[in-house]
């Protein structure tokens, strides 16, 4: 690169505009910019030799034979830290060969003790003045001398003109300069004016400039444009939503909008959790802080709901129950497209208020009824306890015992569990305490499982209640993404899209058949996604078919067309209300998994419970009752052997009676807490509540992880 490249390149300017100059008279000579010595000059040498006829200086003037070391440069507008590494080759140039004044020159003014100090020009004075002490100790510089009394303000707008097209100015430098001149007493349209900015960029930088969080963002992130930081200034209160926004911008800066909406989402659900706590305070209700969800009250305390009166198992009216000391709510955020918060009353000390629950009422009624009529009351804790639904009376027998078929068997008895449609019911099931002893046949084997104590029991529902309602809000925030992926499709350039997306196309009909089939033959979400009108079943009408005919379609709107298929053909499935279930992200199907793996290739920023479905193993940190040296499970890899098993051995297998709660999560209801996966029944009645905290006792559920991770979340 020449030295005339190079200086035009880093010193774009040959003097200082916005300066109020006056003629430059021509010098009597210029030196060489070759030369290795000068004559003895300093930068206080009398300029009115060279005027004498009118004694008096004209600025500005051109002053020869200057020792660079000499200048005073200080208050740049760009910070310099090493000139040899922030701009080797104008270093190297100088070194090679000086200073010529006719391709870039440094402005100076005299300061009142007499000192040059610079007003543009300080990375030419830094380098000129390290080539000093290095490869040159004989170089002398030229400078071009303004009058004293030049203003700050003065000295900044020409500092501004110079740079703000440079390309090593960064965004921070442009963000301080305008609130430099705004400290200098000029408005944002003055500034605006003034520097030829657009005004809405000028008030950006100085939003930046003014928040320590901001700014910092614009240092570490140079790369990040001062309209797009003045974004996080909504959050810049809130440290970790104004962190993800810098993380958004760095990475997926497409992203920023919705990212926005999403935290704008959750802080109004957060005002009004705070405020309708504060309301039902006002109103005598205590409110329970850290709870989400029944599974997480105090000890002694339930539901309203689910409570009745000690005499009988009616539920309490809430007039009565409004003067209770024991009167409580917790809040639950509702995840359901709009930022609205669910009250659940409860009563924190039921038992001592008088009440008992109903499913406590219902049980001591069905182990009433059962004992008048002779038949024992078990549980599920003995594995060669089965229900009558699994036995078969002998070998030859052509179907399952009934009660009235099982009444007279000295094994006969009953198992009272909760209901698994209402959470106030219970259930009774009839089995043999022994059926190997009486002669009866299991209709199946069940592989053997590892024995989930209590315990284990207990974080899982607790998992799944919270990893329910994150899924239930990801929805939302998913929905909002996708729209926002498909918003101005029919000008999209295939650069925008991922690699191999062809690839994923064509493996969407065999990885994501069933969802796209259940999407046939409408797709209505893609003609939502792709702002076509709602489609009519006949086929040939559809919007999308009518797009693709037409001969103006391009080869890039066919194929966001095809991924709008897709997309919208799995979210569509997510329209169930069975998706917001447990087995959603628990138990995914292989559609399920393909569609997140698809919104990850395309940029969508999954969430944690998002994550679950291609990688379950994310939960364990969070949740230690996962860990596979509890958690594994020891069934062996035969399946379930459906075959009579004459005189089968219970103790090869044990008997999971929740096998078919599995995936009876509860969706609907935030506060309604699904049962873990090959679970027993938790006790019920007065003694529930003990129970529950003693098996909870046992093992250490992280409740801190789960505020952060899960419950800020939603």
């Amino acid at each position: 690169m020449t030295t005339q490249a190079v200086h035009e390149q880093l010193l774009p300017g040959t003097t200082a505009p916005g300066l109020h100059l006056h003629r430059v008279p021509a010098p009597r000579t210029y030196p060489d910019p070759h030369r290795r010595e000068g004559p003895s000059m300093t930068t206080s040498a009398d300029p009115s030799t060279d005027h004498a006829n009118t004694g008096q200086t004209d600025y500005p003037y051109l002053l020869s034979g200057v020792d660079p070391r000499t200048l005073r440069a200080v208050d740049n507008l760009r910070d310099i830290t090493d000139i040899r590494e922030q701009h080797p080759d104008l270093v190297a140039s100088i070194a090679e060969n000086g200073m010529n004044p006719l391709v870039s020159i440094i402005n100076v003014t005299p300061d009142p003790d007499g000192c040059l100090a610079v007003l543009v020009g300080f990375h030419r004075t830094a380098a000129a003045v390290a080539v000093k002490e290095v490869e040159n100790p004989d170089l002398v510089i030229d400078v071009l001398v303004h009058a004293p009394g030049t203003t700050r303000r003065e000295v900044k707008v020409a500092q501004g003109l110079e740079n703000l097209h440079h390309k090593y100015l960064t965004q921070a430098d442009e963000a301080r300069l305008y609130d430099q001149l705004a400290l200098e007493g000029l408005d944002d349209f003055g500034i605006a004016e003034t520097l030829v900015r657009p005004i809405e960029r000028v008030r950006a930088g100085r939003a930046v400039a003014a928040d320590p969080r901001t700014h910092a963002a614009s240092v570490s992130s140079p790369d990040i444009d001062l309209l797009a930081l003045a974004h996080l200034l909504e959050f810049a209160d809130d440290a970790d939503a104004h962190q993800e926004l810098v993380e958004v911008l760095d990475q997926h800066p497409r992203d920023l909008d919705w990212a926005i909406r999403r935290l704008r989402r959750q802080r109004e659900q957060r005002d009004q959790l705070i405020s309708e706590a504060q309301r039902l305070t006002d109103l005598g209700y205590t409110v329970l802080d850290g709870v989400a969800s029944h599974l997480e009250l105090p000890d002694g305390a339930a539901r309203f709901a689910n409570l009745c009166a000690a005499d009988g198992d009616e539920p309490i009216d809430p007039a009565q129950h409004a003067s209770c000391p024991g009167r409580a709510a917790y809040l639950t955020p509702q995840a359901h497209g709009e930022t609205t918060v669910a009250v659940t009353e409860v009563c924190a000390d039921y038992a001592t208020h008088g009440h008992r629950t109903i499913a406590a009422a219902k049980q001591a009624a069905a182990e009433e009824q059962l004992r008048e009529a002779g038949v024992a009351i078990v549980d599920f804790g003995d594995a060669a306890v089965v229900p009558l639904t699994s036995l078969y009376a002998d070998e030859h027998a052509e179907r399952c015992l009934t009660v009235d078929d099982h009444a007279s068997c000295p094994g006969h008895a009953a198992v009272i569990t909760p209901a698994r449609w209402a959470s106030t019911d219970v259930e009774v099931c009839y089995v043999c305490t022994d059926y190997a002893d009486h002669g009866h046949v299991r209709i199946r084997v069940e592989p053997a499982r590892a024995d989930r104590d209590a315990a284990w029991q207990s974080a899982e529902r607790r998992r799944a209640a919270a990893n329910n309602r994150l899924w239930r809000a990801a929805k939302i925030d998913r929905r909002d993404w996708i729209a926002t992926f498909f918003t101005g499709w029919r000008k999209r350039k295939a650069s925008t899209l991922p690699p191999r997306i062809h690839h994923w196309l064509a493996l969407g009909p065999v990885l994501a058949s069933n969802y796209s089939g259940e999407a046939a033959s409408t797709h209505t979400y893609a003609c939502t996604l792709l702002g076509f009108p709602e489609p009519s079943y006949r086929r040939d009408r559809n919007p999308i078919a009518a797009h693709l005919r037409k001969r103006s379609t391009t080869e890039i709107q066919a194929v966001l067309i095809r991924l709008a298929q897709i997309v919208g053909a799995c979210e569509q499935h997510f329209n169930l209300a069975s998706t917001d279930q447990a087995t959603t992200w628990r138990e995914p199907t292989e559609d399920t998994r393909f569609y997140f793996e698809l919104l990850a290739v395309l940029g969508y920023p999954l969430s944690h419970v998002e994550q679950l479905i291609t990688n379950p193993d994310l939960d364990i940190p969070l949740w230690p009752h996962l860990a596979p040296d509890t958690a594994d499970d020891t069934a062996d890899d035969t399946g379930h052997d459906t075959a009579r098993v004459p005189g089968a051995d219970p103790d090869d297998a044990e008997f999971d009676h929740d096998l078919d709660d599995l995936n009876n999560e509860v969706s609907g209801d935030a506060d309604e807490e699904p049962a873990a996966a090959g679970e027993a029944a938790e006790p019920m009645g007065e003694n529930a509540t003990q129970a529950r905290s003693s098996a909870e006792s046992s093992i250490e559920v992280p409740d801190s992880q789960i505020t952060s991770q899960y419950r800020a979340a939603v």
